[in-house]
């Protein structure tokens, strides 16, 4: 039961409330129920420290507004939308410079500007949130307060000008000249000025520091925001150790059963579907189905990628080349589909349910950057995995997207001899719902971790004869579509698949 003053969060603010209600109050902090942690501010003591810390630190902008009301969340603060390292700045245009520490959060409050135009009131806490324009001078150059910095500037630059086009750019231009002065930061305008101008071409590229800014000058623009995702899986997969399956396929019979594998279940689960026998005959025999053609040429188009040098073993040269390079796979690999535009960019942006795939104008520059960043991951399984998403997130063709993600991240594993990867039908929704946690939430691990699963799923069999291959596919589910009524197994008939 709640008593008075308290929010959901236990936060009390003692400001609005009678004598009466703040005696009660000031008793139960008495009888240790609740924390004072700052003049006229109170949180909730039963949980102990690190409870008190993470009330205060979650209501950090409604404890803010109680140490220092008029104030304007600004510099880095305001940049990054929350604190940092527990720190919150605060400008403030009368209270003098001074740092308030409280359980879980430190409250600087800086010398400057109370709010002016753009910046936005935050509701029930009395203060302001630099509005953007502000918060871009603020983050350039001023000393008072810790800065995100220029390249931050630039990169924020760049997503309003992928997310809203020119105009948006000359705005906060036309914005940071008003209220320059206001600020103290007339150079810090100057420095912007340059920077707006030389993504839109209009001034000498050198002032850009960012790959994605110099792209966007290039007239080749990335989206900053899968950008940011794929540092964020390039980050952990530098960091976390993974399991090494070396390659255990031997060349000729075996390695030409193993991709026929490969390229059944890397179709079947984008809908090409035939009965493994039926697409044994297909493959390995060269009989195309006369009712469907085509499919039987994606089957095939697999296939050959996955067996044949360079496909097979050289994934597309990084930076300009890779985007030239994929063409050339696709083009490869549905070559009898004219519909499926073989090798050509989509024109329209395309979508996964509610997941919009990379606008086509941002393809080139985000592929060449994206590709870029893939070097800086240790080569094998790690760069890997950092290939299937990369071409999966930025989806650059009208079809065979998820085919062509695989068979990339397969080229590097079978580069540095380690043992390729199948996704079979009943693991695929599982696999999809890593990619979505990627693609939606920003976090990597359960993508990494599921392609280590899969590594050493397929590193069990023997793929020297194809009906015993097959025979035991199936003793593992392998083949069944639905996850609510069968687990994929292990090869000796265990439920436990831990990569």
């Amino acid at each position: 039961m709640k008593h008075l003053g308290e929010t959901a969060d236990d936060i009390i603010v003692t400001a609005a409330l009678t004598p009466a209600q703040r005696r009660h109050i000031e008793r139960r902090a008495k009888d240790g129920q609740l924390q004072r942690i700052f003049k006229g501010l109170y949180v909730a003591a039963a949980g102990g420290p690190d409870d008190v810390a993470r009330r205060v630190s979650a209501n950090w902008a409604r404890v803010a507004g109680v140490i220092a009301p008029g104030g304007v969340i600004s510099h880095a603060s305001a940049m990054s939308g929350r604190p940092i390292d527990g720190m919150v700045y605060v400008s403030h245009p009368t209270l003098g410079r001074r740092k308030v520490r409280l359980p879980g959060l430190t409250v600087e409050i800086v010398p400057g500007c109370g709010p002016l135009a753009g910046d936005v009131p935050m509701s029930n806490t009395g203060l302001h949130y630099a509005g953007h324009t502000r918060f871009l001078l603020e983050n350039l150059g001023m000393k008072l307060a810790r800065k995100a910095g220029a390249d931050a500037v630039e990169r924020y630059l760049v997503m309003t000008l992928n997310a809203s086009g020119e105009k948006a750019l000359n705005r906060i231009r036309d914005e940071a000249a008003i209220i320059a002065s206001a600020l103290g930061l007339q150079g810090e305008a100057a420095s912007l000025r340059e920077l707006v101008a030389a993504l839109l071409g209009t001034h000498k590229q050198g002032t850009l520091k960012t790959q994605e800014g110099i792209l966007i000058a290039k007239g080749m623009p990335v989206d900053a925001e899968r950008m940011m995702r794929f540092d964020a899986l390039a980050s952990h997969l530098r960091i976390h150790p993974f399991p090494r399956f070396e390659e255990g396929v031997p060349s000729g019979v075996p390695r030409h059963n193993f991709c026929f594998v490969e390229s059944y279940f890397s179709n079947y689960v984008e809908g090409t579907k035939f009965a493994i026998e039926e697409a044994r005959e297909i493959v390995l025999n060269n009989r195309i189905s006369v009712a469907r053609p085509k499919d039987s040429h994606d089957v095939l188009g697999v296939f050959r990628l996955a067996l044949t040098p360079p496909f097979r073993n050289s994934p597309p040269v990084a930076g300009e080349d890779f985007l030239p390079g994929l063409e050339q796979w696709h083009t490869a690999m549905l070559g009898s589909r004219p519909e499926a535009n073989p090798g050509r960019v989509k024109t329209e942006q395309n979508y996964a349910g509610t997941t919009a795939f990379v606008r086509p104008s941002h393809v080139r520059g985000t592929l060449e950057a994206g590709s870029k960043i893939a070097l800086s991951v240790p080569e094998g399984f790690a760069r890997a995995v950092f290939y299937a998403f990369l071409v999966s997130e930025v989806h650059p063709f009208d079809d065979g997207n998820g085919r062509l993600s695989r068979l990339v991240m397969n080229a590097e594993l079978s580069r540095v001899g380690l043992h390729r990867i199948i996704v079979p039908t009943l693991f695929h929704p599982q696999y999809v719902d890593c990619v979505r946690k990627l693609t939606r939430s920003n976090e990597p691990e359960a993508f990494a971790r599921c392609l280590a699963m899969m590594a050493r799923w397929c590193s069990q069999f023997d793929y020297t004869d194809m009906d015993a291959l097959i025979a035991a596919l199936r003793t593992t589910n392998a083949m069944e579509e639905s996850p609510a009524q069968y687990q994929l197994l292990n090869l000796d008939g265990s439920k436990s698949l831990q990569g």
